[in-house]
């Protein structure tokens, strides 16, 4: 009860115009789960899960239990053991709506696609945005579902409560007396178990950047970070779009735990999984430092157009560039979790498989081409589908060819959506011209493909020595931790969360 207050106190703190737009941008939360029966007909439909998280907090999480199995090509998947468990591959996804808006409500076409064509359960994550958190919020949130994921072993309260929760849901479906052809999973009432050897991320806008975060370890950074300010005070100007919003008195200055402690990812290293990672981003936020009417549109030429470079108006500060501050202070924009694109290509999982979807009208454009450039020249590379009739132009219906011995990473394709607008992919189809239905349909046809091509490899690396064996058990990876290189699959203690 004292947490509502004090979040109702904070929000009537707020000035009047971020009260109004803060309680505009929230109403897609509240909508009632029933309404995917309607805007996500084919389902599977999901069911929310309040996942332990720290600081004695919860993330709601959307899960979508896939109908049936899919062959894969794999000789991993289906059935194990006794008949008794069903191996699932795991789909994590990220909303988008520039960490001040969205819900996975409307990530639930794409999400119910992934899990009725690949048989994968998919996680879709309903992060903390602002005006009522802050950097890295969504991260810390993003992490503990993945270490959730990630705890084959059933260790921590989050990684049991997920397993028990899916088990419960599948199993009640398939003995409901509602029971219908929609779940007819391998066996009679079979024990599912994640296969995190088979997983992918994906995110949209800012759940691009939270998808690609998963994925980066982070060295120091304390030197590119301004020295944390003292108490805030009422010097501002409320009305200027591009400062950060005050927060009330009562509440203490955002602050990273310790900036000068790497940040790594609690993936495992390709060394002890080195199946590849398919890394799914749909026009990800990759730089943080400009404000979305700040960024450069032209006459800086794109990938699609490089010789248009006519003018146009200075763009007026717009819902994003009001709110986003909200959650991403200025002096924090630099840093390495806020702005992925400016971390070294070298620290990025080596097994991840990177399928990067740009759209034409695009404010991020820009940013995406430059960081684009940075990934090819350290050796990032794959197709790229311009999609504009180029002599050359990847025709977008086959990957590139298959890693190689002595290939360092995952590799990266690249498709430029030409006639789309950011976010055409979750606009719901009355939206959506002729040309962007097709375009949709098409990119999200190679990006199953790209999946399932995918997790059929793996990166060839040297293995770490160690002792004992390495034996999968439940879909995962059981071995001395240490001697294997691994993480601990626990909830991240690196970075505790906002000080409050």
């Amino acid at each position: 009860m004292s947490s509502y207050l004090h979040t109702l106190s904070y929000f009537f703190r707020l000035p009047w115009h971020v009260q109004w737009r803060t309680a505009l941008v929230q109403i897609p939360r509240y909508v009632p789960l029933g309404i995917l029966h309607l805007t996500s007909p084919k389902g599977p439909q999901p069911f929310l899960v309040a996942l332990p998280s720290r600081k004695n907090a919860a993330i709601p999480i959307y899960v979508f239990v896939p109908p049936r199995p899919v062959a894969l090509g794999d000789s991993a998947e289906g059935t194990s053991g006794e008949g008794r468990e069903w191996k699932v591959p795991v789909v994590l996804d990220f909303h988008g709506g520039g960490f001040i808006m969205g819900s996975p409500l409307e990530q639930a076409p794409y999400a119910a696609m992934m899990a009725r064509e690949l048989g994968a359960v998919v996680i879709s994550v309903s992060y903390r945005i602002g005006p009522f958190h802050q950097f890295p919020a969504a991260i810390h949130d993003g992490e503990d579902v993945l270490s959730a994921i990630l705890d084959t072993d059933g260790v921590s309260k989050a990684g049991k409560i997920l397993r028990t929760e899916i088990n419960r849901y599948y199993t009640m479906m398939q003995t409901t007396k509602k029971k219908t052809e929609a779940y007819t999973g391998p066996l009679d009432k079979p024990n599912i178990v994640l296969d995190t050897t088979r997983l992918s991320i994906s995110g949209f806008s800012a759940g691009g950047n939270i998808a690609l975060n998963m994925a980066l370890s982070v060295d120091p950074c304390e030197d590119i970070l301004p020295s944390s300010p003292g108490p805030r005070t009422s010097t501002m100007n409320p009305h200027h779009p591009s400062q950060a919003q005050l927060l009330p008195p009562s509440r203490a200055p955002t602050k990273l735990d310790d900036p000068s402690q790497p940040w790594p990812t609690i993936l495992p290293p390709p060394s002890a999984q080195p199946r590849l990672l398919p890394l799914l981003l749909f026009y990800p936020s990759l730089d943080a430092r400009l404000l979305p009417h700040e960024r450069p549109k032209k006459p800086l030429p794109n990938a699609l157009n490089p010789h248009d470079k006519g003018k146009v108006k200075p763009p007026r500060p717009g819902l994003f560039s009001i709110m986003g501050p909200t959650y991403l202070p200025k002096r924090l924009r630099p840093h390495p979790r806020a702005s992925p694109g400016l971390v070294d290509p070298g620290n990025i999982q080596k097994n991840a498989a990177i399928f990067l979807v740009l759209p034409e009208k695009d404010s991020l454009a820009v940013q995406s081409d430059v960081w684009v450039d940075k990934m090819n020249s350290s050796g990032w590379n794959g197709p790229v589908r311009f999609g504009d009739g180029r002599t050359g132009d990847w025709d977008g219906k086959g990957g590139g060819p298959e890693l190689t011995e002595g290939h360092e990473n995952g590799g990266m394709e690249v498709w430029h959506a030409p006639g789309c607008r950011h976010g055409w992919t979750q606009f719901p189809s009355p939206a959506l011209g002729k040309h962007e239905k097709s375009e949709r349909d098409f990119v999200f046809a190679r990006t199953l493909e790209f999946v399932k091509e995918k997790w059929k490899g793996e990166l060839h690396v040297e293995p770490v020595p160690r002792v004992g064996s390495l034996n999968r058990k439940d879909g995962g990876l059981h071995t001395n931790r240490q001697e294997a290189g691994l993480m601990p699959l626990r909830i991240p203690s690196h970075f505790n969360g906002l000080q409050e």
